[in-house]
């Protein structure tokens, strides 16, 4: 229900909207970084949802956040034709230099889509029964989409949120995917079970008129949950016949056999390196390894290891100064085998802000890629991120909202447009977008601790408690997790049980991975300067990646003017 239906009702506004509520063109224009005379064509041309109040002689105008954002999002949908031409240009330049590791297009294989699984219960099933086998309907799909990336078809694979329910794929549902994301193809179905005995029953339906191409049925026991996932899927994928795909035989300038399965192992690894927890890092790497092992050659693959180790280093999966010299290097044969591979180049403009430290040499990449057309908004986002980590927060809020424009559903985008309004102050505006995110991805960590930071600072403790609470669950209680967990207590009053959790994690001071520069911010906020100082040198001397924000967190607000953080502040460890 919209603010408007609630007061033509009579009734109360919820109250989350008030503070929602943008009341004048100015705050509407600051909202979208614009002028107010951009905002208010908007409205008259394009539809922007702004309401008017009449009064006796004058009226005034207000809005509301999350309509704004939704129509934000709508409007990038329809505006992506920015994107789709930089593609183009992509491609067009690789046809004029053809490289030795071309990026996988699939252009001539159909796109399919693995559309949730319908779980039907019986009225017998107990609760812990439907959601032990709801869990596993979940990963059958993701194994689902793991199968297809093996195959010649271009796998298409969509954030949890912007998929429907099971079983409510309507006809009008798909018939939208099928235009706004070009699917061919549908991959649905619905599972039964009594017992340990599985039945599943697929279809595979024509994205263009919704025909049933083929449908099977297939019977398992649930022996175990990943052994029956995995060797289902897989018979659901050999099953289905090679006709129904309507494959066209590759060109001679296409890809040979052993380098598209090289490809295929890359779609996987980078399906797994989007969701980012400790399991699926690992499984990322395993498959840019396997791309390795089939195509020595392969640059993409050494561009996925790269991200992969810095993003194992941001979580502290992997110590932050190995993972850094693991990144650089593998990023440096990627650019050797294919500086004009764009994955290539983000990949490099990854490390080049987060491990080496090299700050000028990232801007100049993203200026080069941003100036020539020839980026995504992977690019946009890490450009956004690097001018964060430099104080120029103007500059990071219109990237990133420049990143969500050209792909609003990745979960990733709409985390740095909340962390560039984060570390440029506008809380309400971060807390808005890290919403989305983990409404896009529930299991997406860095969702999580980024809305407990930001109910932090808008003093909204329990909030904040809530959502680090959250991220320990999700991280299966990583060390980091366990940090910020212990600043909320800290900050509400409880010293008590943040000095607990701190003198747990302190037992582990020996671990590699130790999340030092976390651990700081509690001593900082529990005014204990001295171990604040010396945790904070300790995480610029392993080289924890967090730490290029140092000057713009607040959480060291309180250090600011002392000797030893400027010390700290103003070094820059080249690697």
């Amino acid at each position: 229900m919209h603010p408007s239906s609630f007061q033509d009702c009579g009734m109360p506004l919820p109250p989350e909207w008030p503070r929602e509520r943008l009341d004048s063109w100015k705050e509407v224009a600051s909202f979208f970084r614009r002028e107010v005379r951009t905002v208010q064509l908007w409205e008259k041309r394009e539809g922007l949802p702004v309401r008017r109040q009449h009064h006796s002689k004058l009226g005034s105008i207000y809005a509301y956040r999350r309509e704004l954002e939704q129509w934000w999002i709508a409007r990038s949908a329809m505006n992506s034709t920015y994107g789709k031409q930089a593609s183009q240009e992509l491609h067009a330049q690789r046809a004029e230099a053809p490289t030795s590791s071309p990026e996988p297009t699939a252009a001539s294989y159909p796109r399919i889509l693995a559309l949730p699984f319908e779980l039907v219960h019986t009225a017998a099933d107990r609760i812990m029964q439907r959601q032990t086998m709801d869990r596993f309907i979940h990963s059958l799909r993701d194994e689902l989409t793991a199968e297809l990336a093996r195959t010649q078809l271009h796998t298409i694979i969509l954030p949890a949120k912007a998929l429907p329910s099971p079983g409510t794929s309507s006809l009008s549902f798909m018939k939208t995917v099928a235009k706004e994301f070009s699917v061919d193809l549908f991959l649905s179905g619905t599972m039964r079970h009594s017992g340990n005995q599985i039945r599943v029953f697929v279809q595979l339906i024509d994205g263009s008129d919704l025909r049933c191409l083929w449908s099977d049925r297939f019977d398992c026991e649930q022996q175990g949950f990943l052994t029956s996932q995995s060797s289902l899927a897989s018979r659901i994928i050999s099953g289905i016949p090679q006709q129904t795909f309507h494959r066209t035989k590759p060109s001679p300038s296409e890809p040979s056999a052993t380098h598209s399965l090289a490809e295929q192992a890359c779609r996987i690894g980078l399906h797994f390196w989007n969701q980012r927890s400790r399991a699926t890092l690992m499984k990322a790497i395993g498959y840019f390894k396997d791309a390795l092992e089939i195509d020595p050659q392969c640059a993409l693959a050494y561009a996925g290891m790269a991200n992969s180790y810095v993003s194992m280093s941001y979580n502290h999966l992997l110590p932050a100064r190995q993972a850094a010299v693991s990144a650089y290097e593998a990023v440096q044969t990627a650019i050797k085998l294919d500086r004009s591979s764009l994955t290539v180049r983000n990949a490099l403009i990854n490390v080049l802000t987060n491990c080496t430290w090299e700050w000028s040499k990232a801007e100049q990449e993203c200026k080069q890629l941003v100036d020539s057309g020839l980026m995504n908004g992977r690019t946009i986002q890490l450009y956004s991120s690097l001018m964060g980590s430099q104080g120029r927060h103007e500059e990071a809020i219109s990237l990133a909202l420049h990143a969500h424009r050209l792909e609003p559903l990745a979960p990733p985008v709409n985390n740095q447009v909340s962390l560039a309004y984060f570390y440029g102050g506008d809380y309400e505006s971060a807390l808005s977008f890290i919403r989305r995110t983990v409404e896009l991805e529930p299991q997406y960590i860095m969702g999580y601790a980024m809305l407990g930071r930001i109910e932090s600072e808008r003093g909204n403790w329990t909030d904040a408690m809530a959502a680090f609470n959250r991220a320990v669950e999700v991280s299966n209680h990583s060390l980091y997790s366990q940090a910020l967990l212990a600043y909320a207590h800290a900050g509400s009053g409880d010293a008590r049980r943040a000095n607990e959790i701190l003198n747990g994690l302190k037992s582990r001071s020996n671990d590699a991975c130790f999340p030092a520069y976390d651990i700081s911010a509690v001593h900082a906020i529990l005014n204990q300067k001295e171990q604040a100082l010396e945790s904070l040198s300790r995480a610029y001397e392993v080289r924890d990646m967090k730490t290029i924000f140092i000057k713009q967190d607040p959480r060291f607000f309180n250090l600011r003017d002392t000797p030893g953080f400027q010390e700290i502040a103003s070094s820059n460890y080249q690697m």
